[in-house]
């Protein structure tokens, strides 16, 4: 796929998923929104409800005591041609009136105050239900004693001590069971509060007047809140959490994905670098053999004994070049597709590394430069396939040599550690670049050279010696700088 392609998938998924996380988002505030709006409309019937409970009570309390002497400083008068007058201003919602009935041309005050619009319909009604009901007492006495008790304060109008259970029962009726604090003022005073009113005055609080239909205007009002408010909307929230882990393993899954996709490209670049690499190292042998062969079967060349000699030394050099390399790409193939059964059994290490330095110390001195080796641990059995262990020695040891732009200078040492053994092989080379370590033991890949344009391989060293020290429990490790060298460590645990 073209690298273009991939990023305008990228693109189109980072696009959707923030939608997807903007959508959510909206969702669960309006959600959020629309329970609140509902809690307050409950709650607003819910005290609705109290208040005309509380109206109601006070009109029973009225036809029980059936007593117009309670309301006013008169006697009890008879029904037979009583009626109301009420002195209205022309202002009447801002200057005050005086209600009064009369009886048999008595006259008796009720008081004087504001009228409320409300309260004046309700007076109204009260009127005509009081001239079609003049000849019953009960009837007289309700209707002036509704009238005279809008003068009385709130705390005789109202048993103080019964309204939490009132208030508790209309919210559970309405379906709220949560905990509330209340408090009743008059006239901006409390008249009545719970314990714990003040204790978190940023709450939202509730309110509704008390008494609303009264004939004079009034400043009574309940008010009332919830401290558990907060935690009773976040179950509105009750999907964020299932919701958002989806989402996480969503984004993960995409963010893998991509990664796993450009991933893929980059091999499939560093595959085609290997096989154009590959064609060339080929390809190099190959010609010399088939030159060397068209030598020998020309018949215009003067072939002597020494001549054919070096031809045939050339054909084999070659030959043995061409099977090297055919053996490591067969082999990194083989160890890929099944696990290499690998041959255990109880080896030295600094045997296997004495084995090896000889062959190496003569290229490393041919270049003009030096191998040092301190074998400092006191312990080096380890169970290995010694074939596998003296590849991946080598590899490094060659690699420390082949990426060397002057004359090298090579270290390898032994130190025990946690019970095991680390190999660590030093170069003053040309060093890896911090980008280019997080890739050096992937196949295929190949540390950019720069000016150095001898160094051969297809990228396969490094990918196989990861691999084998995998195979065994151990752990390789790199630490380089560029222009200043590389050091590698293979940590094996020990023979038990």
């Amino acid at each position: 796929m073209n690298q273009k392609y991939i990023w305008l998938v990228t693109i189109v998924l980072c696009i959707s998923l923030s939608g997807l996380i903007l959508v959510q988002i909206n969702f669960f505030q309006s959600a959020s929104k629309i329970k609140e709006e509902q809690l307050a409309l409950t709650v607003s019937k819910a005290l609705d409800q109290v208040v005309s409970e509380l109206e109601r009570a006070e009109k029973e309390q009225i036809i029980l005591e059936g007593d117009v002497s309670n309301f006013t400083n008169g006697t009890i008068i008879s029904s037979k041609s009583s009626g109301f007058n009420i002195n209205i201003p022309m202002d009447f919602t801002h200057e005050k009136a005086r209600l009064s009935f009369y009886s048999e041309n008595t006259k008796y005050d009720i008081g004087e105050g504001v009228i409320n619009p409300d309260g004046l319909s309700v007076l109204s009604k009260m009127q005509m239900q009081f001239n079609k009901t003049i000849n019953t007492g009960n009837s007289y006495a309700l209707i002036a004693g509704q009238l005279a008790n809008s003068r009385l304060p709130l705390s005789e109008r109202i048993k103080m001590e019964k309204l939490p259970q009132l208030i508790q029962e209309k919210l559970r009726e309405n379906g709220i069971k949560l905990n509330f604090e209340y408090a009743v003022k008059s006239n901006n005073k409390f008249e009545k509060r719970s314990k714990n009113y003040f204790r978190n005055p940023s709450f939202e609080k509730y309110s509704k007047q008390l008494f609303p239909n009264d004939f004079f205007s009034n400043l009574n009002f309940l008010y009332i809140y919830f401290p558990g408010q907060q935690r009773y909307m976040l179950q509105s929230y009750s999907l964020l959490l299932p919701s958002f882990i989806l989402t996480l393993v969503l984004i993960l899954s995409s963010a893998f994905t991509i990664f796993i996709i450009f991933r893929q490209k980059r091999l499939s670049n560093i595959k085609n670098d290997f096989i154009n690499n590959m064609t060339h190292e080929f390809k190099t042998p190959i010609a010399t053999i088939s030159l060397a062969s068209q030598m020998l079967k020309d018949n215009t060349v003067t072939t002597t004994a020494s001549t054919r000699d070096h031809i045939a030394k050339i054909i084999n050099d070659e030959s043995r070049r061409l099977t090297y390399q055919v053996e490591k790409v067969l082999q990194m193939a083989v160890f890929n597709e099944v696990r290499m059964k690998l041959k255990l059994k109880t080896i030295s290490v600094h045997k296997i590394i004495q084995n090896l330095l000889p062959n190496f110390t003569i290229r490393v001195e041919d270049r003009k430069g030096n191998m040092y080796q301190n074998i400092d641990a006191e312990h080096d059995l380890v169970m290995a396939d010694e074939v596998h262990l003296s590849n991946v020695i080598a590899n490094l040891l060659d690699n420390a040599i082949k990426y060397c732009k002057d004359a090298p200078e090579l270290s390898i040492s032994t130190r025990n550690k946690n019970k095991g053994i680390v190999i660590t092989v030093t170069d003053n080379g040309i060093g890896i670049s911090k980008e280019d370590q997080k890739m050096i033991f992937e196949r295929f890949f190949r540390v950019h050279t720069g000016n150095v344009h001898d160094v051969k391989g297809f990228g396969l060293g490094l990918s196989y010696v990861k691999k084998i020290v995998d195979a065994h429990n151990g752990q390789v490790s790199v630490d380089s700088i560029p222009d200043k060298g590389s050091k590698f460590e293979i940590y094996l645990p020990l023979k038990k």
